[in-house]
């Protein structure tokens, strides 16, 4: 009887052709679009999808999904000649430090990694275990969007990818590094994710190109103004992490996962004292400070990662540590216009406060605050309903929230603050609907031209009786608003004591 060329099952003679066959189908899927294109990607001091996925997971931890799919588009179609196993999309389950995660990687050599129906497929089975299975979605994104040449196929493959994305918003972490090219869905894809790094003068993310601009809006302009990576971590805050290259970020990613073990054994003593906080928080009201070192002296040592360190500059959003528990740290930045609340601010805390909350990490919130910024540009861009997102960022954050007011917390601004379960303060605190020395203006107003100097005296005395019975800390403390005033040396060990009797231990 005739094998077919194939050999006898259990013979010699069959396993040769079949471990043949298998290798030679498995190093197809692996070398993407052929040796010369990942030569090439190489040569632009850029890594290929695999080597992507493999700096980044425990090695021999990858289970692929999908490994040989192919498009349905066969001769005389013009995309038949680019058939190659995987379809330019490699994804899958994996471990980093020993953490399951499911990882979706553009190829940028099959096509420019632009996303065809097959590779939708295969993310739309993934996404559906990661979810399922609660697993943080990492995506590795070097992609020129949808897959045009596949005509109706592209529209239904990108709308099921976001609609994927969308669906696994507060189930699980979505995290992305952008390596390269970012464009049209892909870039709806990354502003779907909880949080995005980019490498410098390497990746760009916009929806429509320079060329398309220009022709419809008759604007010029380069790659780099229309979504580079610093203007991104500047401008629209949508780059969270802005790396220098494709090392720095594959570590950021493995940081961040870090921070959702809720807790790892510490060496750093949550009890110690930290003295030079004292003298870090000026007791002058105007005096500028940077708060990062603050932060640096509270929370455990080394264990800080910031988020969207270039946007929004008067708030410091950061991951840390205290006592090896993980928190979220959202701290008002003297250094950026006092401190002032304003509209990119209050996106940044807004987005930060929630997907802690999503994630149960405590929050931990430090108050320097002199108000909202004000002004036209501000009322006018929208800081009414920005600035709302922050109250129901707090407001639906079931987590522990406790803050310590370092030095003042005026007007509205104090949202920071009167959402937390504890709330503590610096003996250098002023708590108020507005700074003492507006109050005092609205209160009393100035003294009327020719006013005789007994009427002066008085209206002096009034301010300054004023000023003595309310212009402290023990005001609000005696008037319930904050619980406890506390010596700045001890600010560690009362931020870890509250927070350790907030938090409700997995079982």
């Amino acid at each position: 009887m005739s094998d077919g060329g194939w050999g006898i099952i259990g013979t010699d003679s069959m396993k040769r052709p079949l471990d043949e066959e298998l290798a030679e189908r498995t190093k197809r899927a692996e070398e993407g679009g052929g040796e010369a294109k990942l030569a090439r990607q190489e040569r632009l001091g850029k890594w290929t999808a695999r080597r992507r996925i493999s700096e980044l997971i425990d090695e021999g931890t990858f289970s692929e999904i999908g490994k040989h799919a192919l498009h349905r588009f066969a001769e005389p179609h013009a995309l038949a000649a680019h058939r190659h196993p995987g379809d330019g999309l490699i994804c899958g389950t994996a471990r980093i430090d020993g953490r399951r995660i499911a990882i979706i990687a553009h190829d940028p050599t099959v096509l420019r990694g632009a996303l065809g129906l097959a590779g939708a497929r295969k993310i739309g089975r993934l996404m559906d275990t990661a979810r399922e299975f609660k697993l943080p979605v990492i995506t590795l994104t070097d992609c020129e969007g949808a897959r045009v040449a596949e005509g109706g196929d592209s529209i239904e493959a990108y709308g099921s990818v976001l609609a994927e994305h969308v669906k696994t918003q507060g189930i699980v972490t979505q995290l992305t590094l952008v390596s390269g090219l970012c464009v049209g869905g892909a870039a709806y894809s990354a502003g779907l994710m909880d949080w995005v790094a980019m490498v410098r003068d390497q990746s760009f993310m916009f929806i429509t190109g320079a060329k398309v601009t220009r022709v419809v809006m008759g604007e010029d302009a380069d790659m780099e103004e229309l979504g580079g990576a610093e203007m991104h971590a500047k401008k629209t805050g949508q780059c969270h992490a802005l790396v220098d290259d494709e090392a720095t970020g594959t570590k950021w990613l493995k940081n961040m996962l870090g921070y959702l073990t809720p807790s790892i054994p510490s060496d750093d003593d949550p009890q110690r004292e930290v003295p030079r906080v004292g003298s870090l928080v000026p007791e002058d009201q105007r005096k500028p400070y940077d708060v990062r070192q603050v932060i640096a002296e509270i929370f455990d040592r080394d264990s800080t990662l910031e988020l969207s360190a270039l946007f929004g500059g008067s708030l410091v959003t950061t991951l840390a540590r205290l006592g090896g528990r993980a928190v979220a740290v959202v701290a008002s930045q003297p250094l950026v216009n006092a401190g002032c609340l304003d509209i990119d601010a209050s996106r940044k805390a807004a987005h930060f406060v929630e997907w802690a909350g999503r994630e149960g990490l405590p929050i931990v919130t430090l108050v320097d605050v002199p108000g909202y910024l004000p002004g036209k540009r501000q009322e006018q861009g929208g800081i009414v309903p920005f600035g709302a997102l922050v109250l129901k960022a707090y407001g639906h954050a079931k987590v522990p929230q406790i803050c310590l007011v370092l030095r003042k917390c005026y007007g509205g601004a104090s949202v920071l603050a009167f959402s937390s379960r504890i709330r503590l303060s610096l003996p250098t605190a002023r708590v108020a609907l507005m700074g003492a020395e507006a109050a005092v203006e609205v209160l009393f107003g100035a003294v009327q031209e020719g006013a005789s100097a007994e009427e002066v005296a008085q209206r002096a005395a009034e301010k300054q009786r004023w000023l003595e019975e309310n212009d402290h800390a023990w005001a609000p403390a005696e008037q319930g608003y904050l619980d406890d005033v506390i010596a700045p040396k001890d600010s560690r060990r009362a931020l870890h004591i509250a927070l350790e009797n907030l938090v409700r231990e997995s079982k």
